[in-house]
């Protein structure tokens, strides 16, 4: 009898589970993102992180979108100052109904609302959605409250939309180039960067104790014998016709590319052994030039000598 309570009881959490997730149908074309707008704030004073899924690629279209997205946020509510947003965008489909296409989040952008605590999220146009957890205030193609909040359709072209698989924070707008944090599928982590296209992008200053980069090609080959060290007529010669060191980036590749910090150390060491070559050599001419104007003030302070 007990185990079928508990069956019953399972069940019956099973079927309230399911029956919690609605649909719809966002307006505008598959070719747009559309704001649509969330309440996740319960009756009775909750908040509750919501989703929204589309469990078959092909519904509506071949390739259109799949996955799933939960988003745990706080609007603005006039003005609390509590407003805040991380999104879990698991999220995939193409811009064509094929799978050569380019990829498309289902999830543009992700918005706190200005009047109340309400999320806005850009989602793809013309397609079903599934969701849980929230309550559907608006799909209108357009979003504008009483805080003066305008918010509508954009192309799904738009660079700053469109969010890569991953999962994101940020205080009241998640966008694909602006969150305080993002880490995506692929394993790139970014700081200040919605869309890292590097293992860590950080944008903002990086305070640490020590960094430690490992390095292929420590210049010590300066120091052999079959090293080509130039001569500094040569060295003096290639900055009047390039405006900067061998082997070193001019400033304009620099502001562009910007510096690998352990291909520039290694670069930089590379001139300074160099630069101790060149002392060396120096330092043995200039020995040279003092013992032989010692030798010729020997011979000329024992000319004085003989000609007194």
């Amino acid at each position: 009898m007990k185990k079928i309570y508990f069956l019953l009881m399972i069940v019956f959490f099973q079927q309230s589970f399911s029956q919690s997730f609605l649909n719809f149908t966002t307006v505008g074309t598959q070719d747009q993102y559309v704001p649509v707008v969330f309440r996740s704030t319960t009756a009775d004073g909750g908040n509750r992180t919501f989703f929204i899924s589309r469990p078959n690629i092909h519904e509506d279209r071949y390739w259109l979108a799949h996955g799933i997205v939960a988003i745990t946020g706080i609007g603005y509510g006039w003005g609390s100052n509590g407003n805040s947003l991380r999104v879990d965008n698991f999220t995939f489909g193409v811009d064509a109904p094929s799978s050569n296409g380019q990829t498309i989040s289902f999830v543009g952008r992700v918005v706190c609302a200005f009047a109340n605590n309400d999320i806005v999220v850009f989602l793809r146009g013309g397609t079903k959605y599934y969701y849980g957890n929230a309550e559907l205030i608006s799909n209108t193609g357009s979003h504008q409250d009483a805080a003066g909040q305008n918010l509508s359709t954009v192309s799904i072209t738009d660079p700053l939309y469109n969010l890569p698989k991953g999962t994101y924070y940020g205080a009241g707008d998640i966008t694909a180039k602006t969150s305080n944090f993002a880490a995506l599928a692929n394993g790139n982590v970014g700081i200040g960067v919605s869309n890292p296209l590097n293992t860590l992008d950080v944008n903002g200053l990086i305070h640490a104790k020590e960094v430690k980069v490992d390095l292929q090609n420590w210049p010590d080959y300066v120091f052999k014998k079959e090293y080509d060290l130039k001569s500094l007529s040569e060295v003096e010669k290639f900055i009047k016709e390039n405006g900067h060191l061998p082997n070193i980036d001019s400033a304009t590749d620099m502001v562009k590319n910007g510096a690998k910090l352990g291909e520039m150390n290694v670069k930089l060491l590379e001139k300074i052994e160099e630069l101790t070559l060149y002392t060396i050599e120096q330092n043995k001419q200039l020995k040279s030039q003092s013992e032989k104007i010692e030798i010729l003030e020997e011979k000329l302070e024992k000319l004085m000598i003989d000609k007194k």
